[in-house]
């Protein structure tokens, strides 16, 4: 037996006659009238109980609901249940009405008995209510074309009209909101196919569940796991829809991350050209959000651990302090020198490695505000303390680093690690600003043997230059990183 609405049933219910419905007919200057020839437009009015005998239509508990010109149709959706606490208020708070203005295939016809005012319900389109009996306006299932419209507080009415007499495209016209015909049908099927796609995804949600709990939990063997499903083109549907604004909990994120590493070797052989695109988009991505955040650590205040733990959790940008590719091996590698009571000896803070040689480097990192110049010393400016330190500290360990080898770095030489040539870089302080600084920092820097100085804003500046790169090549493939260089 089919289901019928609640208010179908209260309907049926009903011993007293009701509800109730009356009709007022008014000449050109919208006074009640009799003859029929005078009349230009009707009201109808509705009370959901019964009204006392000698009360006028219109006045209390007379409501009125609708109002039919030959032009026009107005239909004011109201609470028509009595009880209920909104009883005879608008249903869609600031939009008190609905109007239909008059349709292609001539006049409407004006109803002079309820007799007539049912044809004329049967005649308003789809999507309407068409029984006065049971509440006019909208269907419940299309009321949230009524409700973000409602959204728009200095609106009051919306008026449906079609491409005879309004051909232009939806507009508003405060107070009122013009709605095209064509676009409110577009809206009714593509909600109702929406609803289709909710309930039947539900029904087989909830046959899965049940399945999986009474039958697959009881008897394994006999019957098998269901699998839950979305349905099919949901996702399409739903980013055809969004325009770009789907909204993800970082649950959904995970989600979605997570579909399209379990598809990958689908997509490679279907969407060959989108997973390349995907791959550049997630590397632009990641690249600008490492700048943004390296860009945050650029203060002379930021101390040495925070960019430790920084780097460690994205060794990519260690890469930059490179001219070739590299990997990193681990963070503050023990390099030697313990007396043979354990006290003492020396390390780095990270150990990294020649991507194609396996050669061996160390990398020391010191804070963004160490300066790295001291005073102008008869005409030029020589390393600060600070550098001068941070120099012999790297090239200390990589001493320790070779002689004690055979001893600590066994495993590395198991794995083919070798330190032939240990490199040795220092990451330290911001470039200077003045030319004749500059001049001293480039001099010092590039007499140094083994020894690279790479200072923070230039690893900042190298992570800005690949970014720039790709994002000129994004929108045809490109050859960007290799697996062990990806920055995520």
């Amino acid at each position: 037996m089919a289901s019928i609405s609640n208010s179908e049933y209260r309907l049926a219910q009903r011993t007293d006659g009701g509800p109730f419905a009356a009709l007022l007919l008014l000449d050109e200057f919208g006074l009640p009238t009799n003859i029929q020839d005078e009349v230009v437009e009707v009201e109808a009015y509705y009370s959901d109980t019964q009204v006392p005998d000698g009360v006028p239509i219109g006045m209390k508990p007379w409501i009125r609901i609708m109002s039919i010109a030959t032009n026009l149709i107005t239909i004011w959706p109201v609470q028509q249940r009595h009880g209920h606490r909104d009883y005879g208020k608008p249903l869609f708070d600031n939009i008190d009405r609905l109007c239909l203005v008059d349709r292609v295939d001539g006049p409407y016809k004006l109803p002079m008995t309820i007799e007539d005012l049912d044809e004329l319900l049967e005649s308003l389109p789809t999507g309407f209510y068409k029984d006065w009996r049971l509440g006019l306006g909208l269907r419940w299932e299309f009321r949230s074309i009524i409700t973000t419209i409602a959204e728009m507080s200095d609106i009051t009415t919306v008026c449906f009209h079609g491409p005879a007499n309004y051909p232009g495209t939806d507009r508003v016209e405060s107070p009122i909101y013009c709605l095209g015909m064509n676009t409110f049908n577009r809206l009714r099927k593509e909600i109702t196919a929406a609803a289709g796609r909710h309930q039947r995804a539900a029904r087989k949600e909830k046959a899965a569940i049940c399945h999986n709990s009474l039958l697959h939990r009881v008897l394994p063997q006999q019957f098998g796991l269901r699998r839950f499903s979305l349905p099919q083109d949901a996702l399409a549907d739903l980013t055809a829809h969004s325009h770009g604004q789907v909204m993800l909990t970082k649950r959904d994120q995970r989600a979605a991350v997570t579909l399209v590493q379990e598809h990958a070797g689908a997509l490679v052989k279907t969407e060959p050209a989108a997973l390349l695109r995907l791959k550049q988009d997630i590397e632009l991505v990641t690249l600008r959000e490492l700048i943004e955040r390296c860009t945050e650590l650029l203060v002379v205040s930021t101390p040495e651990p925070k960019w430790q733990d920084f780097l460690s959790t994205n060794p990519f940008i260690l890469t930059m302090a490179f001219h070739y590719p590299v990997i990193k091996i681990r963070d503050q590698p023990y390099v030697g020198g313990k007396l043979h009571t354990g006290q003492g000896g020396s390390y780095s803070d990270f150990l990294m490695a020649a991507a194609s040689t396996n050669n061996l480097a160390l990398v020391e990192i010191k804070k963004p505000g160490i300066p790295l110049l001291s005073s102008k010393y008869r005409g030029v400016y020589p390393p600060s303390g600070e550098l001068s330190a941070a120099v012999a500290q790297v090239v200390a360990q990589r001493a320790e680093f070779q002689a004690s080898f055979k001893h600590v770095g066994t495993e590395l030489d198991r794995q083919g690690y070798r330190p032939h040539s240990i490199a040795c870089v220092v990451i330290i302080g911001l470039k200077p600003t003045e030319d004749e600084k500059n001049q001293g920092f480039e001099q010092y820097r590039h007499s140094l043997q083994g020894v690279h100085v790479v200072t923070f804003d230039e690893l900042v500046e190298r992570l800005q230059s690949l970014y720039d790169l790709l994002a000129s090549g994004a929108g045809s493939p490109v050859t960007t990183l290799q697996d062990d260089e990806a920055p995520f």
